[in-house]
Formats: structure tokens, C-alpha cells, sequence
């Protein structure tokens, strides 16, 4: 039986071979997008300056696959209820998502063909066993079960409307760091954040869960060590599919780790409200809600004249903290910590967009 300490100690290998091979991989993907024109050109709301190869998910998925497939051999994803299937299903996934990613870095893909690489992705985490059996009642002291109606299917149990649920979160965390990959920086270090949060949750006394902390590890350290390459002034982007793999990371490991919904949630709280607000302002305005554009909260924070590390700096402060005090609190903190959240999102978007018109009538 694993204990903690030796828990933690494999977590760091981990997570420290899987940075080093995901840095690594990154000089040799950079050229592949040079190559194959998988690049991100200036325009519209894209803030760089010149033609920037993508790709970066190539090698962070190629890092996690590896690094997986390694400490898999030497047991060690095998110390408690995660099963092999999950595994496999959260890696066909992952390579789910990397060939839709791939192929729209190189020419984009229609909305409507570009989701359907995510809802095949999380149906495979699905499918393979994994979903939210069991949500907390804030307002009582029992569990709320949300198995209603159970199917058993030859890969796992379709529960509904628990699968429902489960569909919609790894689907909206996809997203949500999609559309946020628009800082250098940005995405790489939440998905560290919190993946590094995960696996310590996991490594606890209290939610000991050393198979989960150690696919964690690998996770945040196949995205850190990525973040050399993509930190301000970036050298190379995450492209499509590296962005989506954060979120759906982070998503899949949320359920993984004993349901622990709102850790992830914390994290992604503020990205999560800019998103609902920026597309109920697109719909007031009349605009297509799914087209994007430069009113989310990180955009707006450089118009209003915040330096872009200073920016990337202060969402990544605030997402650090947010899951931090999370990790200490029961459901009802919970709760109201991810709606202060929200509600700091919508007025720290609407001060930093008043500030930046402000700044342009000038």
C-alpha cells in the first residue's frame, strides 16, 4: 500500500519527467507548425504581432501519453479505485481532441464541425466509466444522488441524469479555457494551477487518491513545461488543441478526484462568469454569441492599460487563491466562494471596460 510521502514523491518524478519531455517536444513541434502552416496570423482580436506557430498541444499530449504509458508500466496507477479503462478513455480523448485541433490550426473548421472532436472526446471519458455519481446538498447534511435512471452499456453505466451533468461540465471546462487562450501564458498556467491543486487534494490524508494525484502531476507538468515556450512574449502558441486539453484536463481529473466539482470550479470561476457574460452581452447587442471578439475580461484588462504579464499575473493570482481557500472549505463555502467569484468577474469586466472607453476618448 502507498503511502503519502512515497504518494508525493512520485507525483514530483512524475510531474518532472513529463515537464522536461513536454519542453523537449516543443522545439520539435514549433518546426512542424512552421512547416505544415499551422500558424496564428494578426487580425482581429488576436494581439500579436506577427505570423506565431502553433501546435503546442501536439507536444504537451504526446508528453502526458508517455509519461502515462511509464508509470502505468511500474504500477502505479493501479493504488486505488481509478480504473485502467478511465485512463484509456481520458487518452483517447486527449488524441481525440489533438486531431481535430491539429487540423483547424492548419485551416479552420466550421463551429459546427469544430465541437463535435470535444463531444466525442468527453463521450469517451464517459463511456470508459467515469461521471458524477453523487453531488453534495448544500442544504442538507445527505448526499443528493443523481443516479435517477441507470443503463449498463459494455463499457460502463449510462446514469441520467448524473451523466447529464457530468457531459455538460467536462464540456463547458473545455470551452471555457478555449476561449480564455487569448494572453500568452494564459491557459498553460491554469491548467498547472489546477492540476497542481487536484494532485494535492489527492495526496491529502483525507482524499487520498495516489493514482489520481500522479496523473495529475503528469497533466500540470507536461503544461509546465510547455509554458517556457508560450509565457510573454510567446515563441509558440497552444493552438486549438492544446487549448481545449487544458479545460477538458482539468474537467476529466475534477470527476476523477472523488467528484471534487468545485476545486476545478474555483479555479475556472472567473473565466467561466466572463464567458456567460460575454455571450449575454453578444445577444443584448445582437451579435452571433458563438463569434468572437475583444470584450472578455483579459482583453479588456490590457485596453485598460495593464502590462500583459501584469495581467496574466493577476488572473493566475486570483485562480491560485480561489482554489487554495477552496481546498479548506466545506460545500456551503464552496458555493459562495465560486458566486463572490462571479460576481468579482462581472464587476472587475465592467470597471476595466469603463476604464479602457475612458482611456480611448482621451
Amino acid at each position: 500500500m502507498m503511502t503519502s510521502g512515497v504518494a508525493i514523491f512520485w507525483v514530483l518524478v512524475s510531474a518532472g519527467g513529463a515537464a522536461l519531455l513536454s519542453w523537449l517536444l516543443a522545439y520539435s513541434t514549433r518546426r512542424l507548425a512552421w512547416k505544415y502552416g499551422a500558424l496564428s496570423y494578426p487580425g482581429g482580436r488576436r494581439i500579436h504581432e506577427k505570423a506565431m506557430p502553433q501546435w503546442g498541444g501536439l507536444g504537451i499530449c504526446l508528453a502526458i501519453v508517455v509519461i502515462v504509458g511509464v508509470v502505468s508500466t511500474l504500477g502505479l496507477l493501479e493504488q486505488n479505485k481509478l480504473q485502467p479503462l478511465q485512463i484509456t478513455g481520458y487518452l483517447i480523448g486527449l488524441l481525440v481532441i489533438l486531431v481535430g485541433g491539429l487540423i483547424d490550426d492548419r485551416k479552420p473548421l466550421s463551429p459546427g464541425v469544430q465541437i463535435l472532436f470535444p463531444i466525442a472526446a468527453t463521450l469517451a471519458v464517459m463511456a470508459t466509466g467515469t461521471s458524477i455519481p453523487l453531488v453534495s446538498d448544500p442544504l442538507s447534511r445527505n448526499g443528493l444522488s443523481l443516479i435517477w435512471w441507470s443503463h449498463s452499456w459494455p463499457l460502463g453505466t449510462l446514469s441520467l441524469p448524473a451523466d447529464l451533468i457530468t457531459f455538460a461540465w467536462i464540456m463547458v471546462a473545455t470551452y471555457t479555457t478555449k476561449i480564455l487562450d487569448g494572453l500568452d501564458g494564459l491557459v498553460d498556467g491554469l491548467a498547472v494551477i489546477g492540476a497542481g491543486l487536484v494532485a494535492a487534494l489527492s495526496s491529502s490524508a483525507a482524499y487520498f487518491q495516489p493514482a489520481v494525484a500522479i496523473l495529475s502531476g503528469i497533466v500540470g507538468g507536461s503544461f509546465l513545461g510547455f509554458l517556457p515556450h508560450n509565457k510573454h512574449p510567446a515563441k509558440q502558441y497552444l493552438g486549438e488543441a492544446g487549448a481545449l486539453m487544458a479545460g477538458f484536463s482539468l474537467g476529466v481529473l475534477a470527476i476523477l478526484s472523488t467528484a471534487k466539482i468545485a476545486i476545478a470550479l474555483a479555479v475556472l470561476a472567473i473565466p467561466i462568469a466572463d464567458l456567460i457574460l460575454v455571450v449575454l452581452g453578444r445577444i443584448r447587442r445582437g451579435a452571433s454569441w458563438y463569434k468572437g471578439d475583444n470584450t472578455h475580461l483579459h482583453f479588456r484588462l490590457l485596453q485598460a492599460g495593464l502590462p500583459h504579464r501584469t495581467a496574466v499575473l493577476l488572473l493566475w493570482g486570483v485562480s491560485l487563491c480561489a482554489g487554495i481557500v477552496a481546498l479548506s472549505l466545506q460545500t456551503r463555502g464552496k458555493i459562495f466562494l465560486v458566486v463572490t467569484l462571479i460576481i468579482l468577474a462581472g464587476f472587475g469586466s465592467y470597471a476595466a471596460g469603463l476604464k479602457a472607453k475612458r482611456k480611448t476618448e482621451k
